[in-house]
C-alpha cells in the first residue's frame, strides 16, 4: 500500500480553501455517504491517516483497492454524482498522481460544509 498526501485541492479564485476539517463525530456518516456515492466499501481499517482517530481532521484518508477500482473510475463515479446534482464536476473532482480528491459535503449535506476527501 502507497499513502501519498496532498494539501487542499479545492480553493477559490482568491486561493482560500473551500474545503475545511471534519470533526471524529462526523466521520462515520460520512464515510457512508461516500460509500453510497460510489459504490465502494471502506471498512475502518480502510480509514488512513488521522481519519476517525482524532478529535478532527482536515481531510478524510480512504483507501482504495487498485485491484478492483482504478482511479479513472472512481473519478467518473464521482463526476456522475455531481452533475446529477447539478454541480460542475470539476468543481468536485480533481485527480492527481495516484490520487482523486473529492469535494465532499460533511454528512452528505452541502450546508454542513465539505471535507476534502482523498482516495
Amino acid at each position: 500500500m502507497i499513502l501519498l498526501e496532498g494539501g487542499n485541492v479545492f480553493k477559490d479564485a482568491e486561493g482560500n480553501p473551500l474545503t475545511g476539517r471534519i470533526n471524529q463525530a462526523d466521520v462515520p456518516a460520512t464515510v457512508r455517504w461516500v460509500e453510497q456515492a460510489t459504490g465502494i466499501n471502506f471498512p475502518k481499517e480502510r480509514w488512513l491517516g488521522s481519519t476517525g482517530k482524532k478529535d478532527s481532521s482536515g481531510d478524510l484518508d480512504l483507501g482504495v483497492d487498485a485491484t478492483q477500482h482504478n482511479k479513472e473510475e472512481l473519478a467518473t463515479r464521482l463526476g456522475q454524482w455531481a452533475a446529477s446534482h447539478g454541480f460542475k464536476p470539476e468543481e468536485y473532482v480533481k485527480k492527481s498522481g495516484s490520487i482523486v480528491h473529492f469535494k465532499t459535503p460533511i454528512n452528505g449535506r452541502p450546508d454542513n460544509g465539505f471535507v476534502q476527501t482523498d482516495f
